[in-house]
C-alpha cells in the first residue's frame, strides 16, 4: 500500500508539471475472495478477543501502517459476528496478525517513471502481494496459525486492469483485502471445529 502511494505521488507531480492527469486505479485480486458472509455462522455470544496487528514492507516493520491495519482487522472481525474485539487484558482469546507487503520497489519506481514520461499514454501495473500470518490462541487450548495471501494491482495510465477485477481506490482495495482475509480465517476456524457454529 505504501509503495503504491509513493509511486502515485511521484506521478501526480510529474503530471501536474505537464498539465496532464494520469489515471490510477486499484484492483483487488478476485482469486483470494473465497469465504463470504453466507458461510460464516455468527455466534449468539461473539468471542471477546484482543487483536494485535503489525505491518511490514518486504519483511521490514512499517509501524506507520499498524494502527490502520488494526482498525481494519477489528472492523472485519466484528462484522463476522463471531468475534468481539476488546482491549480487555483478561480476554481469553487473542489474535495476532502480521501483514507483509512484498513489492519490488525498484521495479515500481521504473514503471511509474516510464508511465510519467509518456504522460500516461503507456500504462503500467504495479503489484502489491500481501501475506497475512494469523495466529489464534484461546485459553481453552484452541490454537491455530495460518498464512493467507492476497494482492492489490494498481494501474497507472492507459492500461486495462486484471480480468474479473473492479477498479476502486487504494484505501478501499486495502479494506477489501483485509475483509477477505478475515472471512477466510474465520471460515477456516469454524470448518475445523476450532470455534462454534
Amino acid at each position: 500500500m505504501k509503495v503504491i502511494l509513493k509511486t502515485v505521488g511521484a506521478l501526480v507531480i510529474m503530471a501536474s508539471l505537464s498539465a496532464c492527469t494520469i489515471a490510477t486505479r486499484a484492483y483487488v485480486d478476485p482469486q483470494y475472495h473465497q469465504a463470504t458472509s453466507d458461510v460464516i455462522h455468527p455466534l449468539v455470544q461473539p468471542i471477546p478477543v484482543q487483536v494485535t496487528a503489525r505491518f511490514q514492507t518486504n519483511e521490514k516493520p512499517t509501524p506507520t501502517v499498524d494502527a490502520e491495519l488494526q482498525h481494519q482487522l477489528e472492523q472485519a472481525l466484528a462484522a463476522t459476528g463471531v468475534f468481539s474485539p476488546t482491549t480487555d487484558a483478561n480476554a481469553a482469546a487473542r489474535i495476532t496478525v502480521t501483514a507483509n507487503d512484498s513489492s519490488d520497489l525498484e521495479d515500481a519506481r521504473h514503471r511509474g517513471f516510464h508511465t510519467g514520461l509518456t504522460l500516461g499514454s503507456t500504462g503500467s501495473m504495479i503489484d502489491d502481494n500481501y501475506e497475512f500470518t494469523i495466529a489464534y490462541r484461546h485459553a481453552g487450548g484452541n490454537d491455530y496459525q495460518a498464512v493467507y495471501k492476497h494482492a492489490i494491482h494498481t494501474t497507472l495510465g492507459k492500461i486495462n486492469g486484471p480480468a474479473g477485477a473492479t477498479p476502486t481506490t487504494t484505501a478501499d482495495a486495502f479494506h477489501h483485502v483485509v475483509s477477505d482475509v478475515v472471512m477466510n480465517f474465520v471460515w477456516d476456524l469454524q470448518s475445523q471445529g476450532l470455534i462454534g457454529k
